[in-house]
């Protein structure tokens, strides 16, 4: 009963401290480094933890297993958690026909800051649209675009720093 107990704690230990990981790096890169380090202190605190059960019980291949297994499902819930926190700003370009006035129009009535300017293509003149949006937003702002302009052509992208400027609250 002991050993599945171990196996079990080193499983889930694992999930918890690369999810923890997972989410201080996020933080590391968007500049969050006093919440990061916070983090940090509790995810390595369960990695030592976890790794104690494993390091002194090599001979036992279960043990390394249930670490191995539980470190790649902490990538996996890193990254789902990751992605339901939404933490950040996405940027999105939009090339679009250059009459296309309209779309313009659409994205400022939602409320989203706006700007334009004019691009040359293969097929001629081109409007170019920047947007920045809240990540949790990004999405559901693609959609509309593509409903008004099914044709639109658009870039997602990841700023890390910025400011000034308008952005939907």
């Amino acid at each position: 009963m002991s050993l599945v107990f171990d196996l079990m704690f080193i499983f889930f230990a694992r999930i918890i401290d690369v999810s923890l990981g997972t989410v201080r790096m996020i933080l590391t890169i968007r500049g969050e480094r006093y919440l990061a380090a916070g983090i940090g202190f509790f995810e390595i605190m369960v990695y030592v933890v976890a790794l104690g059960k494993v390091i002194n019980s090599l001979h036992e291949p279960p043990r390394l297993i249930a670490y191995c297994l539980g470190f790649a499902s902490g990538v996996l819930v890193g990254i789902v958690i990751e992605e339901r926190l939404a933490l950040g700003y996405r940027g999105l370009q939009v090339i679009t026909d250059y009459n296309n006035d309209r779309l313009v129009e659409y994205l400022r009535d939602q409320g989203f800051g706006v700007t334009t300017w004019e691009g040359s293509g293969r097929e001629g003149p081109k409007l170019v649209i920047n947007i920045f949006v809240k990540r949790n937003l990004a999405q559901q702002v693609s959609e509309k675009i593509e409903e008004v302009d099914p044709n639109a052509f658009i870039v997602f992208m990841e700023p890390k720093y910025f400011r000034g400027g308008y952005i939907k609250k």
